[in-house]
């Protein structure tokens, strides 16, 4: 391969790995045609990119992007895989996959600098996404509160606000009974 194509490849791989922290890295050997491009296409739609290679030229670029602690991953026919909303959304992406693929096989990654073993990215895929993470601290944080709406709604909270309602002076529910009754017991004038 001439310099100036493998400036060109090199380029190209720098545009598309600008930003990226996370990375899982695959060994697509056996994968056929057909369902790798499948794979490739319902992983754009959810802003997954699969690209492949060459081993040489990714761990220069990784080197100098600061995920050279992939670069023990690069060996044989890999494919890099990117993006998502997080390192978990993207080991959950990429490990249903290797289910669905047989001969997928996830060799590992890196995220924020450190190197994952397939191991770990698959441990990765069974934490919880951020959206249902999110959802445990907003149910957990509303716990409280509708506890305490359900027991002010409850008998027993019905009777504390009668007797805040007395303590603060009111006439109690009975006075006007009470008027009544000395009124009809006074003698007639």
């Amino acid at each position: 391969m001439s310099k100036q194509v493998k400036k060109m490849l090199s380029d190209e791989l720098r545009k598309a790995f600008t930003g990226v922290n996370d990375v899982v890295v695959v060994s697509i050997e056996g994968v056929g045609g057909i369902e790798n491009n499948q794979m490739r296409l319902a992983l754009r739609k959810k802003d997954i990119h699969v690209q492949v290679v060459k081993n040489s030229l990714a761990k220069r670029l990784f080197s100098e992007i600061g995920l050279d602690s992939a670069n023990r991953l690069l060996e044989g026919p890999t494919a890099v895989a990117w993006g998502g909303p997080t390192i978990v959304e993207l080991a959950k992406e990429i490990t249903n996959w290797v289910g669905k693929l047989k001969k997928l096989q996830i060799k590992g990654g890196a995220s924020a600098g450190q190197s994952l073993t397939k191991e770990q990215v698959t441990a990765l895929s069974k934490l919880p996404s951020r959206e249902e993470l999110l959802g445990r601290v907003v149910s957990l944080a509303m716990g409280p509160a509708a506890r305490l709406v359900s027991l002010m709604n409850s008998p027993a909270g019905r009777i504390a606000g009668q007797l805040k309602t007395m303590s603060e002076g009111a006439p109690a529910e009975s006075a006007p009974a009470d008027t009544a009754a000395a009124e009809s017991a006074a003698p007639p004038s």
